[in-house]
């Protein structure tokens, strides 16, 4: 049998039963244990070559990836002519292949293709079956495309809820590779459906590998049930606290963290230049005026809040709304330990406060429209007890009508928005533009506007149903991102769910119609430009509102994220930080010296002068 051949069959193993964890062998047929013999004895042919690959002619090439006189990676596992050969890649994916590794390169280089790499060599070495796990659909469904084109060992399929268990159930155990969601993967691995002969395990969005996510507990699992499988993290933004690289390290196992910059010699032939413009409006005297009265509801709100021993060190400005989500946890506990008359008061306030705050936002980050449609079902029948609340106020009835005379621009950023649009469509006009905001509201509102300029556009959001309208099914949104991609529509106004992995080719500008203050999606929403060709981001931002502390926020914690990837890095051996056990004293010390003095927090722009890249020009 050739290697086309070995390489369909599937390894049986062991896998857990619905019976407490138990273990179980399954039945195997005659014809499996024959396949499995010679699958074994290939492996152990290539094993005694040094993990070289054997040409037809008896020669031996040194290491297990080559590059053939096309400049395309060859290995026994890969399909000919689907890789190109780029020797970065190649050194990452070796420093993976004996340890759990966790990988930090910059978006746009390749790290499915490493995954694809270190897959091909386990499966090579060791048989088994590979797990590739990434945060969503789209893209859980991107990463089955790619390998299904790029290894030799096939087919891959792709799990998702969309589908029933009873379906599911007969593919984990019948595919040599599979693309998951955490959550469905992590819900039938304890239903006893996941086989334990997984030789390698791939965790994309690695940095989600904190608190409760779905990543920490079947990682957890997965070590118990398939203990000599081979776990590799993905990420291009680790975050910029050592101590989330400390816990993603620890919940993965991580033992080797391999790091590249955007300066590392073998990297920059392949990373394309990326402009990066701000634009800053006025806001309207709508935005002022509805925002003023919905802030004076929210602070009474607040002090009401304290009265009852919560949020007493926030000041009003500084109340977040994790902020009001943590107080509303702290009287959930306290309401489960004994029955107090003040903790509904306290829990109805904060749940008032988080509807005014959510509406001071809506208005000054997204428009008159958004706000709109936030707050008019809270004058409408039907409403809850809370809803009808915070609608009698005369602050938010103020506000709501202030908002409903309005005759003008829903929000002052729209155009410059469509002048950027308008300007890019002249210089390039079969360009491609993705749009990001916050709300669906916001992103239906866009493509309206946009449409009405002449220009096609389409929506992009996720599948769950809110507010009573449903979102994408995975169908529609593999069609949409092919149409994309192909030129059927110039822009594709998106929610969080296209920032994070999404490969679209040629995609020429980003405007984030809202800063972010999270690095992380700073971070993800500007890669999807600059990837095979030079590319801007434009990020709009309103004076004098939630938006000056977000845009700097993000920025200020991206330069962080960015010197401490740089020490990372830097710190001997190259691209290894330290075995993860050894990992809380390196963050204690780089903690220790890094702790900064206490000052203001008002925050300086001198603080991103030693990142210049990073510092945008500011447009007029």
């Amino acid at each position: 049998m050739g290697a086309s051949g070995f390489i369909s069959i599937l390894t049986q193993g062991l896998w857990a039963s619905q019976a407490r964890g138990s273990l179980a062998r399954p039945s195997m047929s005659a014809h499996f244990q024959l396949e499995i013999g010679r699958e074994r004895t290939e492996q152990e042919d290539y094993k005694s070559t040094g993990s070289s690959f054997v040409g037809e002619d008896g020669s031996v090439d040194p290491g297990p990836w080559r590059a053939d006189h096309d400049g395309c990676t060859v290995h026994i596992m890969l399909r000919p002519k689907t890789v190109a050969f780029r020797q970065f890649q190649v050194d990452i994916a070796a420093s993976c292949i004996e340890k759990n590794t966790l990988v930090v390169i910059p978006t746009g280089l390749g790290k499915t293709v490493i995954a694809a790499l270190v897959i091909a060599e386990k499966m090579a070495r060791d048989g088994g079956r590979a797990l590739f796990l990434a945060p969503s659909r789209p893209l859980a469904d991107q990463h089955s495309k790619t390998l299904s084109s790029v290894l030799a060992r096939g087919p891959v399929v792709c799990l998702t809820g969309s589908e029933g268990q009873k379906k599911r159930n007969a593919k984990w155990k019948s595919y040599p590779v599979i693309t998951a969601t955490p959550q469905v993967a992590h819900n039938d691995l304890r239903a006893g459906l996941v086989p334990c002969d997984f030789s390698v395990v791939v965790f994309d969005e690695a940095h989600r590998a904190v608190g409760d996510y779905a990543y920490v507990p079947l990682a957890k699992e997965l070590r118990t049930c398939c203990p000599s499988a081979l776990f590799l993290g993905l990420t291009a933004s680790p975050g910029h606290e050592l101590d989330h690289v400390e816990e993603v390290c620890r919940n993965l196992f991580v033992e080797n963290v391999v790091i590249r910059s955007r300066e590392d010699a073998d990297v920059a032939p392949y990373v394309q230049d990326m402009a990066i413009d701000w634009i800053e409006v006025q806001p309207t005297e709508v935005i002022v005026k509805v925002s003023d009265h919905l802030t004076k509801y929210y602070n009474e709100r607040l002090h009401q809040i304290r009265k009852y021993g919560f949020l007493r060190n926030r000041k009003n400005n500084q109340v977040r709304i994790q902020d009001l989500n943590a107080a509303a946890g702290q009287v959930f506990v306290r309401q489960k330990q004994g029955r107090a008359p003040y903790l509904f008061q306290a829990s109805r306030q904060i749940s008032l406060a988080r509807s005014a705050l959510h509406a001071i936002l809506c208005i000054e980050r997204q428009g008159v429209d958004s706000f709109i449609k936030f707050i008019e079902p809270k004058f409408k029948p039907g409403r809850s007890k809370i809803d009808a609340s915070f609608a009698k106020d005369t602050k938010v009835q103020r506000a709501y009508k202030a908002a409903l005379k309005w005759n003008g621009a829903s929000h002052p950023k729209i155009e410059p928005m469509l002048r950027t649009l308008s300007e890019q469509m002249q210089k390039k006009p079969d360009s491609k533009v993705i749009v990001f905001a916050e709300l669906r509201d916001t992103v239906d509102f866009l493509i309206s506007i946009i449409r009405s300029k002449g220009i096609r556009a389409e929506r992009f959001m996720g599948q769950s149903a809110k507010k009573g309208k449903k979102g994408m099914t995975q169908k529609q949104q593999g069609e949409t991102l092919k149409a994309f991609a192909s030129g059927a529509f110039q822009v594709m106004c998106a929610t969080s769910i296209a920032e994070e992995g999404l490969d679209v080719p040629q995609v020429d500008l980003v405007i984030f119609f809202e800063p972010v203050a999270s690095d992380v999606r700073l971070v993800q929403r500007k890669g999807r430009t600059g990837r095979d060709s030079p590319g801007s981001v434009v990020i709009l931002t309103t004076n004098r509102t939630a938006d000056e502390g977000y845009l700097w926020a993000g920025m200020r914690r991206e330069n962080k994220m960015k010197r401490m990837v740089r020490r990372l890095a830097e710190a001997p051996p190259r691209s290894v930080l330290r075995e993860w056990e050894e990992l809380p004293q390196v963050v204690a010390q780089e903690r220790h010296r890094t702790r900064p003095k206490a000052r203001s927090t008002q925050i300086s722009l001198d603080e991103f002068r030693e990142e210049p890249e990073l510092r945008p020009t500011r447009a007029t």
